[in-house]
């Protein structure tokens, strides 16, 4: 298919046009390479300076993106996570085409830091129970959960967690309050951050240090205002946008 040489467009938007199209009907997959320059000037009868800036432009608008010495590959579309309320893990990844896998990290005794043991109404330093799960996307990782719980509500997870990962059925912390008894979460304060990952976070979620995070702090509440949990999730920003409708005040 060639371009139009007499058109008002100039022919690098068309060529970024046909490849935006291209990508969008699935001949050219995310994560995969496209084809080099050469190929798309002898496909498309067109200079290579034509291709070049073609090329530069969807990579400027987030379609592409460029590896040293390996090529030209289309941009992963990222997770768009509603904020207009809470879903589970499995639901969200599965709309999205991609097959969701949780992976228990650890669950063990730990004590309450100032912030953990202010979610939790305990003393600072009092005994509670750590869960660390990591969720993945057809095998990559994609966000790291680390909640905390007091005891025994906290061990009741741990159980049921680790009845889910050997059943290999995905989840996360919210999907295990419907397993339980005498425990329903009802709301969740939440806090939305930017930062860096770096250490165990990094290397969990497999990126670069630093690479930018979504970083969610939630307390977790029953109908009555009881807590339940604190937890803190990591989201990797090059994998995940956030949405939500907002009422403008005028």
């Amino acid at each position: 298919m060639l371009l139009d040489k007499d058109s008002s467009t100039p022919l690098y938007l068309q060529l970024k046009n046909l490849l935006e199209k291209q990508v969008e009907e699935g001949l050219y997959q995310d994560g995969k390479a496209i084809p080099s320059e050469r190929e798309l000037c002898q496909a498309y009868g067109v200079s290579r300076i034509t291709v070049r800036q073609a090329i530069a432009q969807a990579i400027a608008e987030g379609l592409l993106y460029r590896r040293q010495g390996k090529g030209t590959f289309v941009v992963k579309k990222k997770i768009d996570q509603s904020l207009e309320r809470i879903t589970g893990f499995e639901g969200t990844i599965a709309g999205q085409g991609l097959l969701p896998v949780t992976s228990l990290i650890d669950v063990s005794r730990a004590s309450a830091t100032e912030d953990v043991a202010a979610a939790l109404g305990l003393e600072k330093g009092s005994p509670v129970v750590r869960m660390i799960l990591l969720g993945l996307a057809d095998s990559e990782p994609l966000a790291l959960y680390t909640s905390h719980f007091a005891p025994e509500l906290g061990w009741a997870m741990g159980e049921k967690a680790a009845e889910l990962t050997r059943q290999g059925r995905p989840f996360t912390s919210f999907d295990l309050y419907k397993h339980l008894d005498g425990w329903k979460p009802a709301r969740a304060r939440q806090t939305f951050e930017a930062a860096l990952a770096t250490g165990r976070v990094a290397r969990l979620l497999k990126v670069k240090e630093p690479t930018a995070v979504f970083v969610v702090t939630s307390v977790v509440v029953s109908s009555d205002g009881s807590p339940l949990e604190h937890r803190i999730v990591h989201y990797r920003g090059d994998r995940y946008k956030f949405s939500v409708i907002r009422e403008v005040a005028v």
